[in-house]
């Protein structure tokens, strides 16, 4: 009983140490309080919560020991489909996540659409949470390393890069060159 109750726990650590992560980042960035309490809410219902947890833990490694492995352990097909059924309900429920932002058209065309405000911060403060709850908490080195894989409204990734001090300048942005982390 206590080996099937495992992954639970090991989860549940993660994920409270994560919402913990982004209400501490959330408080600095200026978060609502009512969108930090529910940070993340979805995690708990069992459309997510049971997938992430076989996917992630069903391995029975501690998140400690998962980490170590740089979390490269056989999963099963239907455990990854399962995980990204549950990832794309997550993601187009909490418009915290960028891809909530992206609509894909009935004639084939992807439309991105500017994030709000508050949705912005939370973005961040999700990001910040989650590098440091991973134990990789240089937020600004994540986002350039994933940038260019993010479909991001231009005002959106402008204001995006001006928290994280991410310059690029004119002739980078044309020549399509890697940005660099100012000081």
């Amino acid at each position: 009983m206590i080996r099937k109750l495992r992954p639970h726990y090991y989860y549940l650590q993660y994920v409270l140490l994560h919402k913990w992560f982004v209400f501490l980042a959330g408080l600095k960035l200026g978060v609502p309080l009512g969108r930090l309490i529910l940070h993340d809410w979805t995690k708990f219902l069992p459309r997510e919560w049971f997938p992430y947890t076989t996917f992630f833990y069903g391995h029975g490694m501690t998140r400690e020991a998962a980490a170590a492995r740089d979390y490269n352990f056989p999963v099963s097909e239907a455990a990854e489909l399962a995980f990204e059924i549950a990832w794309a309900h997550h993601q187009h429920k909490n418009d915290h996540h960028w891809q909530f932002w992206v609509r894909l058209g009935d004639d084939g065309t992807t439309l991105v659409l500017p994030m709000s405000e508050n949705a912005r911060r939370e973005m961040l403060a999700d990001w910040m949470g989650a590098g440091r709850a991973l134990g990789k908490p240089d937020t600004r080195a994540w986002y350039l390393a994933n940038r260019d894989k993010m479909q991001l409204h231009d005002e959106t990734r402008l204001i995006i890069e001006h928290a994280l001090h991410v310059e690029v300048s004119w002739l980078e942005a044309v020549n399509g060159a890697v940005p660099t982390a100012s000081g």
